[in-house]
């Protein structure tokens, strides 16, 4: 995805959880554009993949309800540092 076009950028498999890889993506602008991240999200279901985004500085989980309650608990914890 070119930054430029998705208005994102993607930071492929930037650690693991329970195993399966966590993609972070950030936005160059205060959001990424939603036919991007839609495309981001079908990947991560189809690829097994989990993703952390964010959103008007706000971070948001997609992935099993387990990955997504297992990030609201580290509110304040980057767990990819």
């Amino acid at each position: 995805m070119r930054p430029k076009k998705s208005d994102l950028i993607q930071l492929p498999s930037n650690f693991l959880w329970h195993g399966l890889p966590v993609d972070i993506t950030v936005p160059v602008g205060e959001k990424p554009r939603t036919k991007a991240l839609d495309w981001l999200k079908q990947f991560a279901a189809r690829e097994r993949r989990r993703l952390l985004y964010q959103s008007f500085e706000e971070w948001h989980a997609f992935g099993p309800p387990a990955f997504q309650a297992d990030m609201r608990d580290r509110s304040g914890e980057k767990p990819w540092q």
